[in-house]
């Protein structure tokens, strides 16, 4: 059966391109040739992942004359690590690979995640939007369905125990003229479908008295009263430092560069800072996960780049726009491409109003370049939700990469070919909102292949212990931190009221940080208006002093001489 998919998907190929050869891999389908469009390579690779009978699509078609961009490391290539033996191995620093981590922080497990870059959460992690989704958009039988359908009821509690902010605003689809009569029927329809809770629909009136800032020509809509937002990489760094306060191991500027594997089973991991000997290995690479899985000699999915910019936009902007994550959609045309969720005005939970994203397929595995013509992309497509959108309140913008599989699904299985290998791939939006559920799973294969009853670990803590934002606090309650410590009354950030004392606090959390990149991300010290512009230096002067290290030693964004991590020089590791 699966031959003749194959002559088929050959003959549909042949008819548009020339030089491509389809051929199985067991039961997956592998793609190679050579073609100079990459959008096509693209299209080939949906093609063959719309044929359901195959188990994955093996992607090999390169793009002629073009040299991929190798893959960030830092500076950092030593043996510390070398000979360090672990249960469970989890190679990836974003939200899904921390979740992970925590949870097996649960129970009696020697567990470790290496990242490559010097903080978690610096890729897809913290470049996107935040929202914690519905589901309204998602397949019925998909696993992004699945997960996030799992997950949702899970977040508010998991914010809670480990201080994250979570603010349940609500997601709004809104109609304009011509369509309404569809919206109601349509996705009220999907909402039942999809068992998605706290549904309403929206009269003109309603909507209107909701969002008083809409586009006057909006007619109706639909309320999603499970959507949220938090901040995506205060949630990652959350989960990476109570996993080590509750004895797990994050070994960051620790890139994977290949793997021993004897007999469909990894008997090593090398490493930039040594070789590693796990029992399990799970990968949670992100971009890099097909090659991660082709390292384990486990690669049946491909991994093909998906870039979105999204804008952020000064506090001042929120009083003009919404309260909520909110969209325009039009029934009749997919604008932004069957692959994207759209994107929308967001109101993030530090109130600033956030625009995109996009959505672009590239080449470049890391290629988190800005454009001048995606932000324009974005702010023309939401002008028609928010007329008051206006593009001099940006204040700052990133590029994200989501790590899509051609099957635009979750990979969430233990290895087809190779046995001690777990895979968390595949993770584009949701995988914010689904990496509470996709933890519990992966953590339930990681015991099923080491063989063991897991045991609790009697003392896990899985509530973090940290200072809350003083700016969020009110009068008398911010005046009793700074009775217990004068420099929580010294403001060095004056855009986001960040005082000295929290700056301290962050730099001495389990989770140690040398950047002021890695400040910001913590406390929010330079994501105001001037970015920095005043408190910069004072932030660095700050760290100097903590850190006793000279200030030319302390980078902005990484690739310090000074390593820190949370595994001491000369420890055991075996």
């Amino acid at each position: 059966m699966l031959e003749r998919e194959v002559a088929s998907l050959q003959k549909k190929i042949n008819e548009k391109y020339t030089g491509i050869t389809v051929s199985l891999k067991d039961d997956c389908v592998v793609l190679s040739g050579t073609l100079k469009d990459y959008d096509a390579i693209v299209e080939i690779g949906l093609l063959a992942a719309s044929t359901k009978h195959f188990y994955g699509v093996i992607n090999d078609i390169k793009l002629l004359g073009f040299k991929e961009t190798p893959m960030h490391v830092t500076k950092a290539k030593d043996q510390k690590y070398n000979g360090l033996h672990c249960d469970v191995l989890v190679i990836g620093g974003g939200i899904v690979g921390c979740a992970i981590l925590r949870e097996l922080s649960k129970y009696k497990i020697d567990a470790v995640l290496v990242e490559k870059e010097n903080d978690v959460a610096l890729q897809a992690s913290s470049r996107n939007d935040g929202c914690i989704h519905t589901g309204v958009d998602l397949h019925k039988g998909s696993k992004k369905l699945e997960y996030l359908q799992r997950s949702v009821p899970i977040y508010p509690e998991l914010a809670r125990d480990l201080g994250v902010e979570y603010n349940k605003c609500g997601q709004i689809i809104a109609f304009d003229k011509g369509v309404y009569k569809l919206a109601k029927p349509i996705f009220m329809g999907i909402a039942k479908r999809n068992k998605i809770q706290e549904v309403k629909f929206l009269n003109e009136e309603e909507i209107k008295k909701l969002e008083p800032n809409i586009n006057p020509d909006t007619q109706c809509g639909v309320l999603f009263g499970t959507g949220a937002v938090v901040c995506p990489y205060n949630m990652t760094i959350a989960l990476a430092e109570n996993a080590i306060s509750n004895g797990a191991k994050v070994l960051l500027e620790t890139a994977v560069l290949g793997m021993k594997v004897i007999n469909h089973k990894i008997e090593s991991v090398q490493t930039t800072r040594g070789t590693i000997y796990p029992k399990v290995v799970v990968n949670a690479a992100g971009v890099y996960a097909d090659v991660i899985a082709d390292y384990a000699e486990d690669r049946f999915f491909t991994i093909h780049p998906r870039k979105g910019t999204n804008s952020i936009l000064d506090k001042k902007a929120a009083c003009k726009l919404s309260s909520s994550s909110i969209a325009t959609l039009d029934i009749h045309s997919n604008v932004s491409g069957h692959h994207s969720k759209g994107g929308g005005v967001v109101l993030t939970v530090d109130k600033n109003p956030l625009i995109g994203p996009t959505a672009h397929e590239v080449p470049n595995r890391e290629d988190v370049s800005v454009e001048a013509k995606d932000i324009q992309e974005a702010f023309a497509k939401h002008i028609r939700t928010m007329p008051k959108l206006n593009g001099a309140d940006t204040i700052t913008y990133f590029s994200g990469i989501r790590a899509a599989t051609y099957e635009e699904d979750f990979v969430i299985q233990k290895g087809k070919w190779t046995s001690n290998i777990v895979h968390a791939a595949g993770i584009q939006s949701p995988g914010i909102t689904a990496a509470p559920a996709i933890a519990i799973d992966i953590v339930k294969y990681c015991a099923e292949e080491l063989n063991e009853i897991l045991m609790k670990n009697p003392t896990f803590d899985g509530k973090r212990h940290v200072v809350p934002p003083l700016a969020k606090l009110d009068p008398t309650s911010r005046n009793e931190y700074i009775k217990k410590n004068p420099d929580y009354g010294i403001i060095v950030c004056r855009c986001e009221e960040i005082s000295r004392g929290e700056i301290i606090e962050a730099l001495h959390r389990p989770l140690q940080v040398n950047t002021v990149d890695g400040i910001k991300r913590r406390v929010r010290a330079g994501m105001g208006r001037c970015q920095g512009g005043f408190c910069q230096p004072l932030v660095l002067q700050i760290m100097a002093q903590e850190l006793h290290l000279p200030l030319e030693k302390i980078n902005k964004k990484g690739d310090a001489n000074i390593l820190l991590g949370n595994i001491k020089e000369g420890e055991s590791h075996a």
